[in-house]
């Protein structure tokens, strides 16, 4: 009976030993926890820092611009304000369209109402133009690149590639041209013997006088009757009309050929290629 009772009590020394040290323990942690807390307090300024930056972060999102593509013309005076245009800037452009006018590029935009160039550069590329304005600006971008090439340094072979001209009409140009010493004026293809006027449209899409001829211009007070003769565009009779109305009156100019009905206003331009 001793043995027992010996170790029931050993027993119980064993577990209250052991819920000490548990209670020991747990003690501990929670004093190192408490501890560590202390140590290592929270950061409230860098908290507050961080809160700051996203609430900025949220305003300029939401008050963030959103544009769409727009006609120009029709910016309204809350619009314009909208876009940072000015006042004065608005009115031009009002102005502008109540003649019933329209900016239909951007480079006219900037010059009707003078915004500021960085304005166009921040606002230009939501422009949005009508189709036809764009279809007519390519057009003519075709039509400038088309027309690079020099009438004085084409080919006979290279005209025959124009619709309505075979060998006979380019051979007569390019001789044409030789004779007169190059064209001063694309016009000047008119006075090519039996050239259409639509088959010198056609040329002139694809050729314009790019370098005109260098000429030594002779004093009409001194020009001869034979000089004239050689003047492809004058007839003999208009070039006797020209010295006879020289030897009448000394002081004579290019204008009195026109005024005394010698030579029409079209020769008058072109014979000032010649004389002055």
């Amino acid at each position: 009976m001793q043995d027992k009772r010996s170790f029931a009590f050993s027993s119980f020394r064993t577990q209250r030993v052991t819920f000490f040290l548990l209670a020991l323990l747990l003690g501990l942690l929670v004093y190192l926890e408490r501890n560590t807390l202390k140590k290592a307090p929270i950061d409230l300024v860098s908290l507050d820092t961080e809160l700051q930056n996203h609430i900025d972060s949220l305003k300029l999102l939401e008050n963030k611009e959103q544009i769409f593509p727009f006609n120009p013309n029709y910016i309204s005076l809350s619009k314009g304000y909208a876009l940072g245009l000015s006042l004065d800037e608005i009115k031009r452009l009002h102005k502008f369209r109540e003649l019933g006018k329209f900016a239909n590029s951007i480079e006219e935009f900037k010059v009707v109402t003078q915004v500021s160039s960085s304005w166009i550069l921040k606002y230009s590329p939501f422009f949005k133009f009508p189709k036809w304005v764009l279809d007519k600006e390519l057009e003519k971008k075709k039509t400038t690149v088309r027309k690079i090439k020099d009438i004085n340094k084409a080919t006979a072979k290279e005209l025959m590639l124009i619709h309505g001209i075979g060998t006979v009409f380019s051979n007569r140009i390019v001789k044409y041209r030789e004779r007169v010493g190059g064209f001063d004026l694309i016009n000047q293809l008119h006075q090519v013997y039996g050239l259409d006027s639509l088959v010198v449209s056609k040329i002139e899409e694809k050729y314009q006088v790019l370098i005109p001829p260098k000429r030594d211009k002779i004093a009409l007070a001194e020009v001869t009757l034979k000089y004239l003769f050689e003047i492809p565009f004058l007839s003999r009779n208009e070039a006797k009309k020209i010295i006879a109305l020289r030897t009448k009156n000394k002081n004579i100019s290019l204008k009195s050929l026109q005024d005394q009905a010698v030579l029409d206003s079209l020769k008058i331009e072109r014979l000032a290629l010649y004389l002055y």
